[in-house]
């Protein structure tokens, strides 16, 4: 009986991430789909409507990137119940706050690309053009619940249209589909006084918690620490300086974390704006010293804390940005949406040295309330045998 489960499984993905290949997706891996400044006649990609018709095959459900109403009284009162007084800046002259660790900054060369096997809220696209720009010596991990090797071929059969499937690891996280998030489930990555690598483990609202499983992987030490924190509110350059915006349950986790275990020299605290309330969507680190951002209440603040604060358009959705993108070495995947304001975004960042290509988001921050940095993770150069024992996790 398990074996027919896993044979219907196996044979549902292989509709939902293979049937739907158009001649165009099997030819080419993006280069020209999605949006490259390079030349002067660049086009950008065509970004169709979300959606309203079920797919063939119904993938697994995965839940929007924020929370109900409830879940956000819970998990206040938790982080709440911890500290019982809010501490946002004393920490930092704590002379007994160890600062162990540093940052690792998510514009610094990838050694891994992480995301889940699923395509919700339209995402096939942009999740085959990040994999398609994957740097030449980083490897792709694609993290499912099924430890069946006929799920495995078939996500490699996907992924190989893009990249070799000889630099793809499948593994398999109990959980997956509410991991969709990766940003927000998986741990955030930071470095220790030796160069190793450490993983942080907040305790994530939507229950996917591999923590244990991606330091076993990664064979990474494991800091662990019990505040509800999503890891799509932390952004930081290398040097240690942390940005979050300071909203709802968030405010309630002292700096001494992001001291002690993230590695943070300082944690600016933005105000809330508009979102779900996490930072990437609205300010990123292009190096050390520059980042972009959408709000001029942002610019203002960074300014004054020494960054050079490059200004991007806003569109028009609630939960529609051109901040929230990935960045790999000198591509950067950037959200689009079919506006008029994609293509100045994507100039912004090409004005900055990099290449820009653009990714459907128009189903996924409008119906899923994230984008492309949401759902992806980026780890540094570690080897595989190490990642897995970080992870916790088990190729397939």
């Amino acid at each position: 009986m398990k074996k027919i489960f896993h044979l219907a499984v196996a044979a549902a993905i292989t509709l939902a991430y293979a049937g739907s290949l158009s001649a165009a997706d099997q030819v080419s891996p993006f280069d020209g789909g999605g949006l490259s400044l390079s030349g002067q006649n660049a086009e950008l990609p065509a970004v169709p409507a979300p959606a309203s018709a079920e797919p063939a095959v119904k993938e697994a459900p995965v839940p929007a990137h924020g929370f109900s109403a409830g879940q956000l009284g819970e998990m206040r009162a938790h982080n709440a119940g911890l500290l019982g007084v809010h501490n946002k800046g004393l920490a930092f002259e704590d002379e007994r706050v160890e600062r162990k660790y540093r940052p690792y900054a998510d514009y610094e060369a990838p050694g891994y690309l992480i995301m889940s096997a699923d395509f919700n809220f339209n995402s096939r696209q942009a999740k085959l053009l990040m994999a398609s720009k994957l740097p030449a010596d980083a490897t792709l991990v694609i993290f499912t619940d099924y430890d069946d090797a006929s799920v495995k071929e078939s996500i490699l059969r996907t992924y190989e249209s893009v990249i070799p499937r000889s630099r793809v690891k499948v593994i398999a996280l109990r959980g997956a589909v509410q991991g969709f998030w990766a940003r927000d489930g998986i741990p955030v990555p930071a470095i220790d006084k030796a160069g190793k690598l450490v993983v942080v483990d907040a305790v994530y609202g939507h229950r996917f918690e591999p923590d244990a499983q991606i330091a076993q992987l990664f064979g990474a030490g494991l800091e662990k620490h019990q505040y509800y924190y999503e890891g799509g509110n932390y952004m930081a350059n290398a040097a240690g300086d942390c940005i979050m915006v300071n909203h709802g349950y968030h405010t309630q986790i002292p700096d001494s974390v992001f001291v002690g275990q993230y590695g943070c020299r300082q944690m600016i605290r933005l105000p809330f704006v508009d979102g779900i309330g996490h930072i990437d969507e609205h300010v990123r680190f292009v190096s050390e010293k520059v980042v972009v951002t959408d709000l001029k209440e942002y610019q203002d603040i960074l300014q004054g804390k020494g960054f050079t604060v490059h200004m991007l358009p806003k569109p028009s959705g609630p939960y529609e940005t051109y901040v929230n993108s990935l960045l790999m070495n000198d591509q950067i995947i950037v959200p689009v949406f079919g506006r008029s304001t994609d293509a100045q975004a994507l100039a912004v960042y090409q004005r900055l040295g990099l290449k820009a290509s653009g990714a459907d988001s128009k189903a996924l921050s409008n119906q899923g309330q994230g984008s492309v940095h949401c759902i992806t993770m980026t780890y540094p150069k570690v080897p595989m045998t190490n990642l897995l024992k970080a992870l916790g996790a088990t190729e397939i």
